[in-house]
Parts: structure tokens; sequence; C-alpha cells
């Protein structure tokens, strides 16, 4: 494709998608044909660190609310529900078809691991102090030495943090990946911030 065939409004949707230079997005877009995915494949080629750096430093600011609700069973109402909150730093990706399934999966992974918080710094202190005086109370009643103590209760947070923390769990889709991973990958795509803002989950009975 030639260069008269890229819209400046291509050029800017690129641009705000993944913070490159004018010069940059157009050069990709002539590369890649017009095609947007592939031209911000290029651009995050071509940039690199400079852009992981530059992500780390905006806000994700703009996004979206995701419904999700867990029907297995056609014909049963619904029993488990997720609202969550998605952020980005563009409208452009936010109406993204990979975004929104991006907000689903996450939604779905939510409704089947029941996670009580974003990440670990929202968990409630006296929770990880329950934790850690329970797993020492056990491991002193085994008569475990006091040096292997220590690592046992701290082993026990870890692993409960693990577990109830939603950056932390394995993706229910993919064991191998994490749902950091899984939302690192995305905003490698999309060379945008990607964060989830808050979530609620419902559940009756």
């Amino acid at each position: 494709m030639s260069d008269t065939k890229i819209s400046a409004a291509d050029v800017k949707a690129l641009r705000e998608a993944t913070g490159a230079g004018m010069m940059a997005c157009k050069k990709a877009l002539v590369e890649a044909d017009g095609d947007m995915e592939a031209a911000a494949d290029i651009v995050r080629k071509t940039t690199g660190l400079k852009m992981e750096q530059r992500a780390g430093d905006r806000t994700a600011a703009e996004g979206l609310v995701h419904a999700y609700l867990h029907t297995p069973t056609p014909g049963v109402p619904a029993k488990v529900g997720v609202m969550l909150q998605l952020n980005c730093e563009t409208d452009f990706v936010a109406k993204e078809e990979s975004f929104q399934q991006l907000a689903q999966d996450i939604a779905l992974h939510i409704a089947a691991s029941k996670p009580v918080a974003v990440s670990e710094d929202q968990v409630d202190p006296a929770l990880i102090e329950k934790e850690r005086a329970f797993a020492k109370s056990q491991a002193e009643e085994e008569g475990k030495p006091e040096n292997i103590v220590s690592k046992i209760v701290e082993g026990r947070v870890a692993a409960m943090l693990k577990d109830q923390v939603l950056l932390n769990q394995p993706f229910v889709k993919n064991p191998d990946q994490t749902i950091a991973q899984l939302i690192t990958d995305a905003s490698a795509r999309t060379g945008e911030k990607i964060e989830v803002g808050r979530f609620v989950r419902f559940q009756i009975g």
C-alpha cells in the first residue's frame, strides 16, 4: 500500500494505541499495508523496551465495565455473576474485540476461582496475620525446629496469596499462565498499560 492510502486518522489511532511517534506509526502502517494490528506489532518490535518504560509511566484512565453471568446449564438462571472494571489508556483499545475478550476471560476466571483481591497489597492485613498465626501454631504443635517454623509460615502465607489474589492465580483456561502474565501479554500486544481496576463477585447460596 502506498503512503497516500494511509489516512491521518489511522496514524493517529495507532499513535494513541502505542504511544509511538507519528512518523514511526505511518512507517509501520505502510509496511503493514494498512493492517492496524500488524502495524502495532511492527511498532512494538522497533521500539521495544522504550515503549514498555513509557507504558509504566502512563495512566490507564480508559477502559470498560464488563458484566459476566455464569450459566452452565441452559434455561437455568445464573447463580454466579461478576462485574469487572478493566482499564487501558485509550478508547481505541477499549473498543477492540481482543480487549473485550480479555475482560470476558478475566471475569469468567473470577467467577470460577473466587479471588478476594486484585493484588497482594489489597489483602486485609488481618487475614494475613491470621494465616501466619495459624501456620506457626500448627508447625510448633508438630514439633518443627524453630529455624524451620518461619519458613513454613512464610510458605503458607505465600500459598494463601497465590490462591486468593487475582493477579497471582493461574488462569483457568491456561494454568501455566497467571492472570498477571495474561494481562502483561495483552499490554505487549496493544502497547498500552492494562490493569484491573476492581471487581465484585456475586453468588447465590
